[in-house]
Parts: C-alpha cells; structure tokens; sequence
C-alpha cells in the first residue's frame, strides 16, 4: 500500500485528470481518461497491468505508483519518483520572467514549450489547444506558467491545487534556453503562490537533481508503462 505522503500525488493526479478529462471515469481501482493523444489510466490501487492494456486499441499509458511487479508486453516501461515538497516559501524570488498565463495566445505559447521542451511525440507536430484547451484557464485549481529568457518563451508547466496539495505536471525548458536557471526560478514562482500547501510531482531523471536542491524529497517509484 501506499504511504500518506505517496496517496498526496495520486489524489491530485486523479483530480487533475478529471477535470482535464470531463468524460473521464473513476472505476474505484483506477482512473481512465481519454485525452485527444491517448488513453490515460492512473491505478488507485494495485491491480494486473495487462487486462487494463487490452481494453483499448488505442495508445495508452498505465501510471502505477504501487510498484506492481509486472512487465506487459508489447508495453514500454519507465520508472520515475514520486517526490514531494513540504509546505514553505520560496528558497529565492521567483523574479519577473515567470508569469502565470491569463490569456488563450498566452497558453498557446506554454502548450508549445511544454510539448517541444520534453519533447512528447503524440502531441506533435503542435496543434493549439490539442494538449492544453482553453477551457483550463477557466477551471478551479488550474495554474499554467512562463518563463522567459530575454524576451522569448522559454520554460513552461501547469499547477493543480486540489485543494490539499498543488501538482507539478509538464516543466520543461526549451533546449536553447537550458542552463540559465528558468527552471529552478518557475519552481519558486510556484513556492510563492502556495507558500503553505506541499508541493507534489513525479520527476524524470534529468530534473531530479533540481528538486531535490529545492527540498523534494521521493516518497515512491512510479511505473509507467507504455504502448504507443
């Protein structure tokens, strides 16, 4: 079973992609929502990965922060940590490159730096407001962000506060603007508007050593498991 802390990421998850996702659908042990790209499963409690792959021709991706002890082929797999930040104000001002995005052209500009900074293939090439439709500007707990660097559009992510806790989703850095610490200054910008909520998200690899720096720490491993 899951610990506390690990049940504060599921729990915001699950909210985030039912309100993305209206037609999404809670069986109990877990969540599937239909998103233009693919079929998106969050498991709320352990259950076998391959009967939830075969119940779609779609391309799905199975989220399991359980640690089920099962490869199904012909599906990918990817681990990642879960991590969580205590509540608290920022390490250092978030500055003024770091905006919230108020306005449909805006978030245009955030869905295109979110999609091409991780890259994700399904979503490209870009079709506005295919990942992120504008309706989510107007959606309680939703947050979107930019970064800029000189100008230009430069790093991007979304918030969702259910209430408990705010989830991270999607920070990413265009390549050109790497290294300048946009990252680190959208995560305060993120601090400071929620000084006394934690902070939940899961990481890959290449931005774990940032979040660590801002006081993350892992509270589980999350399966991701894949068929394109």
């Amino acid at each position: 079973m899951l610990t506390n802390d690990a049940e504060v990421y599921v729990t915001n998850a699950a909210a985030m992609l039912s309100a993305l996702a209206p037609e999404s659908h809670d069986h109990g042990d877990h969540l599937r929502a239909e998103l233009p790209a693919a079929t998106r499963i969050l498991l709320r409690r352990p259950i076998p990965i391959a009967p939830l792959l075969a119940t779609t021709s779609r391309p799905v991706t199975i989220e399991d922060v359980f640690g089920t002890d099962e490869t199904a082929p012909p599906a990918t797999v990817l681990r990642m940590p879960v991590m969580n930040r205590p509540a608290g104000p920022p390490a250092s001002a978030p500055g003024p490159n770091v905006v919230p995005v108020t306005g449909e052209d805006d978030l245009a500009v955030a869905e295109r730096v979110m999609i091409d900074g991780f890259p994700f293939p399904r979503y490209q090439p870009v079709v506005r407001g295919r990942a992120l439709p504008p309706r989510v500007l107007g959606l309680p707990g939703w947050k979107v962000w930019l970064a800029y660097s000189e100008g230009e559009p430069a790093a991007a992510a979304y918030t969702y506060d259910d209430g408990a806790a705010v989830g991270l989703y999607w920070l990413a850095t265009l390549a050109e603007f790497r290294s300048r610490g946009l990252g680190r200054a959208l995560m305060n910008g993120v601090f400071a508007a929620h000084p006394d909520q934690v902070c939940t998200l899961t990481a890959t690899e290449a931005g774990r050593p940032l979040y660590e720096s801002l006081g993350f720490r892992t509270v589980a491993t999350a399966t991701w498991h894949t068929r394109h």
